[in-house]
């Protein structure tokens, strides 16, 4: 993971991106649903489940800020819990702007650095942080597809094999990152295997600067895993605490449903919302947008109805992202013209082969 400061250029058009998408996708959905009609379910809707719906996503942020929090204070860096928080906000934002969520941990570690922190022990708090969140996708999403089977079966042909895409890009990342991590000299053949093929048929033009580059990145994780192993517990605490996280951002939308004065029952709607979430996450476009709608607009047309759901849908997609993403871009520029944060902690230590004076 490299260092990178997005542009304001790249913002822009990130955000562009984003706009486009939203329009498309809201022009479409509105051929088949009144405007009047979603004005007047929005009217009616009960405030206290809304926010109920931003506490959820409170939940949601602040479980990604503890953890990374928790994991830098694995290497003794003390993070203030507010400066962490402008950190998990600024990786939703930029992952939401970005196709496939490709922004979002490069400028959370060009945050981090700025303010102090040791690249090695940032670049691999986050990549630990992706790990034991795109498991904790993968598990919870697996474990439905299993219980609810048969639910999965009756699904249209386009939600099934984005399922099946979503738990095998899903399934090869975790794996990969947790090799890099666990077992360095596994992962460097593995990946001296995949750089030689890249190279073969022409996709890499410089074998040995890939090589070297696999060797450092692979160096610099296997230290850190060896480190991290000391602190058995954190990674189950974070892996709890992610689990967590992914129960407050699958109720959003039971949120949203009570708010507009639907019965339903809590269960469905964590199932529905991890087979979306698995379905989704693996595809190239920025938030998802598009493929969120779509898929939430399948899954749920018939528990709720075109007309129900469709209200559900906005008002969910409100609060966990369009909503969110405006609340997260404000913090994000927060962070961006404070001054930097003098990073805490005392003594001079070796920590991921990276010294650190204080």
């Amino acid at each position: 993971m490299k260092e990178k400061k997005m542009n304001m250029r790249e913002m822009v058009i990130g955000l562009g991106l984003v706009t486009a998408l939203a329009w498309f996708t809201f022009r479409i959905l509105f051929k088949k649903h009144s405007m009047e009609i979603l004005q007047e379910a929005f009217r009616r809707a009960d405030i206290r489940y809304v926010l109920m719906g931003c506490l959820c996503m409170a939940v949601f942020i602040n479980c990604e800020a503890a953890n990374i929090r928790l994991l830098m204070r694995t290497f003794r860096r003390t993070v203030p819990f507010r400066r962490s928080l402008s950190y998990a906000c600024a990786g939703f934002y930029f992952s939401a702007i970005t196709p496939s969520a490709t922004g979002g941990q490069p400028m959370q570690l060009y945050y981090m650095t700025r303010d102090g922190f040791g690249f090695a022990q940032s670049s691999f708090t986050l990549l630990t942080v992706a790990a034991v969140y795109q498991m904790s996708v993968l598990l919870y999403g697996t474990a439905v597809v299993i219980v609810r089977f048969p639910f999965v079966m009756a699904q249209s042909g386009v939600i099934r094999w984005l399922l099946i895409f979503g738990i095998l890009v899903n399934g090869i990342c975790s794996c990969a990152i947790l090799l890099i991590i666990l077992n360095g000299l596994l992962a460097e053949r593995a990946g001296m295997c995949i750089i030689g093929f890249l190279a073969r048929i022409g996709v890499i033009r410089n074998k040995k600067k890939a090589q070297r580059r696999m060797e450092g990145l692979i160096m610099e994780y296997s230290r850190g895993g060896a480190y991290l192993r000391e602190y058995p517990l954190v990674i189950l605490r974070m892996f709890l605490r992610s689990m967590v996280q992914l129960t407050a951002l699958f109720l959003v939308p039971y949120s949203a449903c009570l708010a507009l004065g639907i019965g339903a029952e809590p269960g469905s709607f964590l199932a529905m919302q991890a087979i979306l979430s698995l379905a989704v996450t693996a595809v190239p476009l920025p938030g998802s947008v598009g493929a969120s709608e779509g898929g939430f607009m399948a899954l749920y047309g018939p528990l709720f109805g075109a007309g129900q759901t469709f209200s559900i849908m906005m008002l969910s997609r409100g609060i966990s992202f369009y909503g969110f993403l405006v609340i997260s871009g404000l913090v994000t520029a927060y962070l961006q013209f404070r001054p930097r944060l003098r990073a805490a902690g005392e003594g001079k230590q070796q920590v991921i082969g990276v010294d650190i004076d204080r």
